[in-house]
């Protein structure tokens, strides 16, 4: 069973409810105001909104590639210079010179732009480079032939020995400007052609001597009728032609003469 509460807790009951509804009526939002513009501005513009991601998102596609393609021409700009430096390694191996360390390189290099002569030319290098080419100019001025090294070139097996004098290579005949395959493709097409045009004409000579004397015979006989009947056709045509030429002449002639006689003997009858 509960303890009865005190004169005390019973007065004070409605402390708490009313601390509670003191706070919320503080934190109570006394006027809403909307912003029309704004909020017209929101619901007109998801179309406006949308195109403007697609465009963020195609500017940073854009940008990756050109990093992409920066990160690419400087590593292939690396690979250059290391492959230069192999080949005067190479070179110098070649020659017969020591290889030399970068770094004792680089020093070199330094001692002599600072030293300061007549003799030695003055050279002066200037890199320009951009996202795709990488452009080192080299300027040397008062330029000595004879303050390079002395060596002796390799001589190639196409160059000539001064010793040995070349000997003169025989003419050769000229050679046709179409391939060996096609010529003989030609000549293969010509050669079908001419046992197809001899097979032809074996043919017609086999067919010919497979006739018998009556088949000749009949033969002929047809020849010569065609060649009768074509010459009876022309002479009908040529008669008939002459023909209907002599009527009109006769009629004419004959017309008149006849009228004038008809004319005269009916004038003598009325006589």
């Amino acid at each position: 069973m509960s303890r009865p509460k005190s004169n005390i807790a019973l007065l004070t009951e409605g402390a708490a409810y009313i601390k509670r509804a003191r706070a919320a009526r503080q934190e109570q939002v006394d006027e809403i105001k909307f912003d029309d513009d704004a909020r017209k501005e929101w619901l007109t513009g998801f179309s406006k909104r949308k195109k403007a991601k697609v465009e963020d998102r195609r500017s940073r596609a854009k940008e990756r590639d050109r990093q992409a393609h920066v990160d690419e021409r400087r590593k292939m700009r690396q690979e250059l210079k290391e492959r230069a430096a192999q080949n005067v390694r190479d070179v110098r191996a070649a020659m017969g010179l020591e290889d030399k360390a970068a770094g004792e390189e680089d020093e070199e290099e330094e001692d002599e732009t600072m030293e300061a002569g007549p003799s030695k030319p003055r050279q002066e290098e200037a890199e320009f480079s951009d996202e795709d080419q990488l452009a080192t100019v080299t300027i040397t001025e008062d330029f000595d032939p004879s303050s390079l090294p002395t060596f002796n070139p390799l001589r190639s097996s196409t160059s000539p020995d001064p010793d040995h004098p070349a000997k003169p290579t025989p003419s050769r005949a000229p050679v046709s400007l179409m391939p060996a395959s096609s010529g003989r493709a030609q000549a293969k097409a010509k050669k079908e052609k001419e046992k197809v045009k001899v097979k032809k004409e074996r043919e017609k000579e086999r067919s010919r001597n497979m006739e018998t004397k009556g088949e000749r015979k009949k033969g002929k006989a047809m020849e010569a009728k065609k060649r009768g009947h074509k010459a009876t056709l022309a002479i009908e045509r040529d008669g008939k032609s002459r023909g209907r030429g002599a009527a009109t002449k006769r009629g004419g002639k004959g017309g008149r003469g006849g009228a004038s006689a008809r004319g005269g003997g009916k004038r003598g009858g009325k006589k």
